[in-house]
């Protein structure tokens, strides 16, 4: 029987209600010894099943060719030949279906009975067709793999893919960056795969049938080879979309306070954008076209509205498009660019004619929401809703006339200078509209005033603010009347409230609003640098924090208003202030991809000689570095790099910026920082001597014993000049360049280098003195092997990447450790998986490697050979018998792992490891 496919018949639906819904006909079945054929999990169309199915697949044996013929309890002939049923359904007309695996049970009687595991039922389906798989059910790279294994009865078919991708790899090492050459060459790797795919008979055959079984397959070959592509081609097509991405995200970023009613959103939508939100954030995750797309119609079926009677309300293309811009948006993806473009690009495969239809209407909405975010048209003047509970109709055009209503507190004060709207609200709308004047002469003379009052009327005031801590009543006009002894009452009880009510409606620089923003926070939101100006000079206090922490320089920095932020820095703004997220004006400046102020900031503490931290981190641990590489801004990053910004710093997540770099341009950027000096210097525990705790000699002379073999780092032009000696050997290894490494790293490579090219690295024996080994004896370097760089790599990681086997040898030789590890806790065994090294693999793990060493993310070598798919990698390390139980911090094993990237054969190896050891 063919062992390719399996599944637990015992548990197949199908099976179970047979034994228990049909006992009778199960026990008459299993006394009578008929064979029991079980349809296989997914290929029935319905879950209600008769007694006429359960007959029409049981089969009794004929009495002249048992083995081969058989009849149904529906008086069906069937024959069996090479694991293929024939049913003879009507005249001329056969049904087939394969025969997947045989299987034996045993009656707690000891009753014997078979049941066959079969590809599809054995009675016609209300389809046309019964290898017709609907395109409903491909809706992940799952589906499309139990498409191709059952339909062509084995997993050759993913093999000849998997082979095919592979070869595409290697010859294709460097892929092109442009989208057109990109698309057109993994365009023939379609060509190939899908040919090879319709070798296969079987698949042939069905196709040929059945036009939609064809674009089922298509589409299967197509998501499978995307779904082993996805990591080589993702990332050329994110940098050839680089720029655009990054346009975008600064777009996105600076509209991050908008809300839903600022897009006219029906409220009767609300609750479903949290849903949805959720779905379409995990679109990332995906690897195939399919998945994608699947992702986006599932968001947007979950944007509904219901009417009176619970039922589902069509929407139209004016509610819904609102919504999706809003969740692109909220989304926090980096590169929905690049997303669009793959979408777009790269389906190759022919769909059904209304499938096609809604996977050009899902790419063209979002194609179309995209566009809308990037034209500007949702970028207005910055009035963010979280901020402002209300709307103004103050205009430049009908200040001047606007007509005002005099207050209570005018006529009895009697002053004419004091109206209510003269209140916080309406000095903030004065702010909006850039009148500057109106703005300081109010100012002035509020403060003028109160100024007077407490001159004049100290002890009134101070009752009245003392009062006014602890009253929790928000008077009006008309009850200020009625609380007065009478209109003209001039009592210290009258004064009192009248004051009162004057510290309420005549706002000052100092007075804030709900959310605890003064003017100057106003002015630097929009970005008004004269009203800006006039409030430094009046004295407004530079500092001053809103609810949230944040100051108005944080605003200014965050808004992209240059002239404001150098104003707020030129007066003494706190250039390293927090808010209550932990960030910096840089922080957020570099988040809303404003690189004129990040410029100004940067520059501002050079020349005025304030300190500022470029590595200072938020509360989740992100460097403005992190901001810069998540949202691709390339010229922020190199700007930050050039002034000391770190990549190798983790934030909570234990993520650098190499991490967050979604694109090789950003990649680039990071890679070509000049590391610190001291992450160079590398000191081995052999290097340093004991001190023996019995020695008669005093302390200062025990420490003087201690002995380094650099012994002059501290000599910076000798730092320096090592520095570059680590840059150029490992550069060289990279290079492939094993005489140039040796030659650096002062190791006589003619004397490893056995003359029958025969003998190995190693000595004949411990005491040989042979001409060949007392060679090698003689030429071990005193250079340290073990030196590494910023990111602590060695040479014996870089030779180990490289899969230079010849190398690692004369490392090893030359005392290298073989766990040494990186600042990832990598050890060279990592990068070998990593690279599917097999060669140095077996050499490392000959040599003493650790074979279930684990790094930052828990991950042993087995746990990345599986992430990885490298196969080779993985045979030979379960050959050296790793501790396959152990969990990552994902709590995944490595066999979880290949599974969940859908790496077939390792999943083979790690399971016939696994059941090995357990029969032993």
């Amino acid at each position: 029987m063919d062992g390719t496919y399996d599944e637990i018949v015992s548990e197949n639906p199908f099976f179970l209600e047979l034994k228990n819904e049909y006992a009778n006909l199960f026990q008459h079945c299993l006394s009578e010894s008929w064979i029991i054929c079980v349809p296989r999990i997914g290929s029935l169309t319905s879950r209600v099943f008769t007694v006429e199915d359960f007959c029409a697949h049981l089969l009794v044996p004929s009495d002249e060719l048992p083995e081969t013929h058989f009849n149904t309890l529906t008086e069906k002939q069937v024959t069996v030949l090479n694991k293929v049923i024939t049913v003879e359904v009507s005249k001329g007309l056969p049904l087939q279906s394969h025969i997947l695996f045989e299987e034996t049970f045993y009656t707690e009687d000891f009753m014997k009975y078979k049941v066959w595991c079969i590809e599809s039922p054995l009675e016609p389906t209300k389809t046309t067709d019964d290898a017709v798989v609907s395109k409903e059910y491909l809706s992940g790279i799952n589906d499309c793999i139990d498409l191709l294994w059952t339909q062509a009865a084995g997993r050759q078919v993913l093999d000849n893919i998997e082979q095919n991708v592979e070869t595409f790899l290697k010859k294709h090492s460097n892929l092109p960056v442009a989208i057109g050459p990109l698309r057109d060459t993994v365009s023939e790797l379609y060509t190939q795969c899908l040919q090879v795919t319709l070798q296969n008979r079987r698949l042939r055959d069905k196709s040929k049938s059945c036009k939609q079984v064809l674009e089922n397959i298509k589409l299967s070959v197509e998501s499978y080879m995307q779904h082993l592509l996805f990591d080589s081609i993702f990332k050329s097509i994110c940098t050839s979309c680089a720029y655009e991405d990054a346009h975008l995200n600064k777009k996105i970023r600076n509209m991050c306070d908008i809300q839903l009613r600022d897009l006219d959103i029906k409220k009767d939508l609300y609750h479903t954008v949290p849903k949805a939100k959720q779905i379409l954030s995990k679109i990332d995750t995906y690897n195939t076209v399919l998945e994608k797309l699947v992702c986006l119609k599932q968001a947007l079926n979950s944007i509904n509205k219901k009417d009176s009677s619970n039922n589902v309300v069509l929407l139209t293309a004016d509610d819904l498009l609102p919504v999706f811009v809003f969740l692109v948006i909220k989304s926090g993806l980096p590169n929905w660019f690049s997303q669009l473009t793959y979408m777009k690009e790269f389906r190759f495969s022919s769909a059904g004619k209304c499938d096609g239809d809604e996977s050009a209407f899902l790419i063209t909405t979002l194609e179309a929401v995209i566009g809308h975010i990037q034209s500007g048209a949702l970028t207005g003047p910055p009035d963010p809703e979280a901020y402002y509970y209300y709307e103004s109709n103050l205009t430049e055009e009908n200040l001047s006339c606007k007509q005002r209503k005099s207050s209570l507190t005018e006529s009895i004060s009697t002053s004419d200078t004091y109206n209510k709207e003269e209140n916080l609200e309406y000095i903030f709308e004065l702010i909006k509209a850039n009148q500057c004047e109106q703005v300081q002469t109010i100012l002035q003379k509020n403060q003028k005033h109160l100024q007077n009052l407490q001159n004049n009327e100290d002890n009134v005031l101070k009752i009245s603010l003392d009062d006014l801590s602890n009253d929790e009543d928000d008077d009006s006009d008309l009850e200020i009347y009625h609380k007065l002894c009478h209109p003209l009452c001039n009592c210290n009880k009258c004064k009192c409230k009248i004051s009162k009510n004057l510290l309420k409606t005549c706002p000052t620089m100092t007075s804030r609003d709900s959310h605890g923003l003064t003017a100057l926070h106003v002015a630097s939101i929009h970005g008004k640098a004269t009203i800006v100006e006039t409030l430094l000079e009046m004295g407004s206090e530079i500092n001053a924090t809103d609810l949230n922490e944040c100051s108005a320089l944080h605003y200014a920095s965050s808004r992209g208003h240059q002239n404001v932020l150098l104003l707020l820095l030129h007066s003494g703004a706190n250039i390293n202030q927090k808010n209550i997220d932990k960030n910096t004006p840089l922080h957020l400046a570099v988040n809303n991809g404003h690189l004129h102020c990040v410029k100004a900031i940067i520059y501002f503490a050079e020349h005025s000689g304030r300190k500022i931290n470029i590595n200072c981190a938020n509360e989740s641990g992100n460097t403005p570095l992190h901001l810069a590489s998540k949202w691709g801004y390339e010229g922020i990053a190199r700007l930050l790099i050039e002034h000391g910004s770190e990549p190798s710093l983790q934030n909570s997540y234990h993520k650098t910026a190499f991490d967050y770099a979604h694109n090789l341009r950003i990649l680039q950027v990071l890679k070509s920082c000049t590391p610190n000096l001291f992450e160079y210097i590398h000191i081995t525990s052999s290097e340093v001597k004991k001190i023996s705790c019995e020695s008669e000699k005093p302390t200062s002379l025990k420490l003087q014993n201690l002995t380094l073999k650099c012994s002059d780092t501290n000599d910076a032009s000798k730092t320096i000049e090592n520095l570059k000696l680590i840059e150029r050997i490992l550069r060289a290894i990279s290079y492939g360049d094993v005489k140039l490494a040796c030659f650096y790293m002062n190791i006589d490579y003619s004397a490893f280098i056995a003359p029958d090219k025969e003998k190995s690295n190693s000595l004949c024996h411990p005491l040989c003195e042979c001409q060949y080994c007392k060679r090698k004896t003689e030429s071990c370097t005193d250079f340290d092997v073990n030196v590494c760089d910023s990111n602590g790599f060695t040479a014996l990681h870089y030779a180990a990447r490289y899969g230079l086997d010849e190398f690692c040898n004369i490392l090893i030789f030359n005392r290298a450790n073989v766990n040494c590890r990186n600042k990832k806790a990598q050890t060279p065994l990592h990068l070998a998986a990593i690279n599917n090294k097999t060669v140095v693999i077996r050499l490392l793990l000959d040599n003493g490697a650790n074979i279930n060493a684990i790094d930052v993310a828990r991950n042993t070598p087995l746990h990345d050979a599986s992430e990885t798919g490298n196969i080779g990698a993985a045979k030979i390390l379960l050959s050296y018998n790793p501790d396959i139980t152990l969990l990552n911090a994902t709590e995944k094993t490595a066999l979880a792992v290949a599974k969940d990237k859908v790496h077939l054969t390792i999943i083979d190896l790690i399971d016939n490891y696994a059941n090995k050891y357990a029969n032993t």
